[in-house]
């Protein structure tokens, strides 16, 4: 019911990925207003970028988009898409967030998707979002347009607005729950992996859209130049547990290499692929009987070792990957088609600066140190490393943990 009490008994969730999601949808279930906090233009998060989830091998933007719509359709649930935290002050009671909106010029309550603005645009500035993401619109890239008109000129509905810019909101709420995620790492820094020397060394989120269904591919094993290669190299903590860059274990990268290499066996066979790892860590219901069957099964060779070498061949065959076999102690080099960087996950808000993120996180960027437990909690990967799972059963958590914290009737 909505009245005095909804701003005194609301809750900020702040990511609209997978643990955001599951939170808000918690909350709102049980009562309590939610306002979800999400910095793109779509819900979803990193999950809404997968082709299939370990250990099922389901599909993964299905039950995201589920999530996603019934979060933008519940009464309870206020979404803000193009936003972020800028500063929170906590009172005895009460939080009062400053939220800042980097506004779309295209109205998605508006845009009908046909698509005239993108045809229109000389400078190529109007793209939509992804295919199977909520709330779906047109985005202006505002670094590329020249502010023309024509797409204002073509649109039937009057959704776009050159003048809609930044502007800033506050938001007094009982609790705020960060759900923020997590990214790649910038693993330039590490000359010997060769990120960047070479178009098929990528990352592994990289090679997930490009192997996913959805992806340029379609669902087609290609090289980023549009090539079939024979030979994968999956290299296991590159940047991660690693004092250079990335200290820690980033937790999903083993069971996601295995999903990677498996469904590239499964659309190709005859393909090679080899996961150079440190060590396997497969710890969740199924996760070993996955990690047997790649093995087994599908003949994926692993070779436990951290490569010393990435590079393109002078020749411009491939890619030499060097490193030493620490089962044998064996130096060797093997040649590539494609290698997949997996590992250098760090969370969303360590790119992030200012007094307030720095009280918030400690030094790998992880919510830690928080100046309320009963009224700023954590969920996902920004509290720790975290799979998809590990991720919905914590949001759960700190739904329950921010409904009941202060006590069910909001006293304590």
């Amino acid at each position: 019911m909505k009245g005095k009490t909804d701003e005194h008994f609301s809750v900020i969730v702040v990511g609209g990925g997978v643990a955001g999601l599951t939170a808000a949808l918690d909350l709102a279930r049980a009562g309590r207003p939610v306002h979800l906090i999400e910095k793109t233009a779509v819900l979803g998060g990193q999950v809404a970028r997968l082709d299939k989830l370990y250990p099922t091998d389901h599909c993964g933007f299905c039950p995201v988009w589920t999530q996603a719509r019934l979060c933008l359709g519940h009464p309870l649930i206020t979404v803000h898409t193009h936003s972020c935290v800028e500063a929170v002050t906590q009172g005895q009671e009460q939080i009062q967030a400053v939220i800042r909106r980097d506004l779309n010029r295209i109205d998605p309550g508006r845009c009908i998707l046909c698509s005239r603005c993108e045809k229109v645009c000389p400078e190529g500035a109007v793209s939509p979002t992804i295919a199977h993401a909520l709330p779906r619109t047109f985005l202006v890239d505002v670094d590329a347009c020249t502010g023309c008109g024509k797409c204002v000129a073509a649109c039937p509905t009057h959704a776009i607005d050159m003048e809609r810019k930044q502007d800033k909101i506050k938001i007094l709420a009982q609790n705020i729950i960060w759900a923020t995620g997590f990214t790649d790492s910038n693993i330039l820094a590490l000359p010997e992996l060769g990120y960047g020397s070479h178009p098929n060394i990528m990352t592994a989120l990289e090679f997930e859209a490009l192997l996913s269904e959805s992806g340029p591919g379609r669902g087609h094993v290609l090289t980023p130049e549009g090539k079939v290669p024979c030979r994968i190299a999956f290299v296991q903590c590159a940047g991660a547990r690693d004092q250079r860059n990335l200290a820690y274990c980033s937790a999903v990268c083993c069971m996601h290499a295995l999903k990677q290499a498996r469904w590239v066996k499964q659309r190709d066979p005859d393909m090679d692929c080899v996961i150079f790892f440190t060590d396997m860590r497969t710890q969740g219901r199924h996760y070993y009987d996955y990690y047997r069957k790649a093995v087994q099964e599908q003949s994926i060779t692993l070779i436990r070792s951290r490569p010393g070498l990435i590079c393109p061949l002078p020749s411009g065959a491939g890619l030499a990957v060097r490193y030493e076999n620490t089962l044998t102690g064996q130096l060797d080099i093997q040649q590539f088609d494609l290698v997949v960087l997996n590992g250098a996950l760090e969370p969303c808000q360590k790119k992030d600066k200012g007094p307030f993120f720095s009280s918030l996180t400690d030094d790998n960027g992880f919510v830690g140190n928080m100046p309320d437990q009963n009224q700023t909690l954590a969920c996902g990967f920004c509290k720790a490393p975290a799979d998809v799972e590990m991720s919905v059963i914590q949001a759960s958590s700190a739904a329950m943990q921010a409904y009941i914290g202060n006590g069910i009737n909001g006293t304590k």
